[in-house]
């Protein structure tokens, strides 16, 4: 007989609990030093390029400036940044094992975190945070469904989430990118300015912010089209589990396979600014619950 879930009393308990805080403190981390790279790549060129056609004497500064900036942001914060980044999905994959009873895989994710880390990350979170945003990170409904079954949606809902989300900021990048490029390119072309001065004054301070607008675009489109991927493999196995086609043994061995390539794809993939994730969160978290709520009709009817 297939083992019914405990994942919505789990998910809540205080140990669980506990790690989202230590996830949540390490993705912010990780967003501040994100935060810091926009205002060095976009802020800095935009303003230098405004302040250079005012005062033309700063245009060698500028320039320099603004290619310093873009060495820097590929090789010192990139990387501090995944280092952020790779803390954080293993304290959320921490928390799936637990929750989805899922065994740890030391050969795809590696050693778990020391509980100090995730007890230290824990009480700064705690600081300035509130426990409500927490409550209930996997749908509610998946209680009502056999364990194997209910991972599946969870995981599903997983992939389903995040794509959607990066999709938004994505394009807002882009957008953004456009938006002030344009409007340095526009003050070139007010300032009359000839071809070199145009070259130290525009191109160069603006090359950073198409380098970030274009790498942020990419990189949530491609990892857009790998959350399809999974998604469509959750599903695949979704369908086969409801029929009884594969057992629930099988399943479990899949779901899994499915949580490394979560695992994979949260340590490797770029951020997002809390204020994208604010401004949709509650939104998405309906439509996220609502599509939980339709695959659990379908077994339970």
């Amino acid at each position: 007989m297939a083992r019914m879930n405990q994942i919505v009393a789990t998910q809540n308990a205080d140990a669980q609990i506990r790690l989202l805080r230590a996830r949540r403190y390490m993705y912010l981390q990780a967003k501040r030093l994100l935060s810091l790279q926009m205002v060095l790549t976009v802020g800095v060129p935009v303003v230098g390029a405004i302040c250079a056609s005012i005062w033309p004497s700063l245009r060698g500064l500028v320039a320099f400036l603004s290619l310093t900036i873009a060495i820097l942001d590929v090789t010192l914060f990139d990387r501090l940044q995944r280092s952020l980044l790779k803390s954080a999905a293993k304290a959320q994959e921490q928390f799936d094992c637990i929750v989805l009873d899922l065994p740890w895989d030391d050969f795809s994710v590696g050693a778990k975190l020391p509980p100090e880390t995730i007890h230290a990350a824990s009480l700064k979170h705690l600081k300035g945070q509130q426990d409500s945003i927490l409550k209930n990170w996997y749908p509610v409904a998946v209680g009502k469904v056999p364990l194997y079954l209910a991972r599946i949606i969870c995981q599903r809902t997983n992939l389903w989430y995040d794509a959607k989300l990066r999709r938004q900021y994505g394009s807002g990048s882009l957008g953004l990118t456009i938006a002030l490029s344009l409007l340095l390119v526009f003050i070139g072309m007010v300032r009359g300015l000839t071809l070199d001065s145009f070259v130290l004054t525009v191109l160069a301070p603006a090359a950073p912010i198409i380098i970030w607008g274009a790498r942020e675009y990419f990189r949530q489109r491609e990892t857009c089209e790998v959350l399809d991927q999974l998604r469509s493999g959750a599903e695949a196995l979704w369908q086969r589990a409801k029929t009884a086609a594969c057992s629930e043994a099988d399943c479990t061995n899949q779901s899994r396979q499915f949580q490394n390539a979560i695992y994979l794809r949260r340590s490797n993939s770029p951020l997002i600014f809390d204020w994208m994730y604010k401004l949709q969160r509650q939104r998405l978290e309906v439509q996220m619950n609502r599509g939980a709520e339709d695959f659990v009709r379908e077994i339970t009817g």
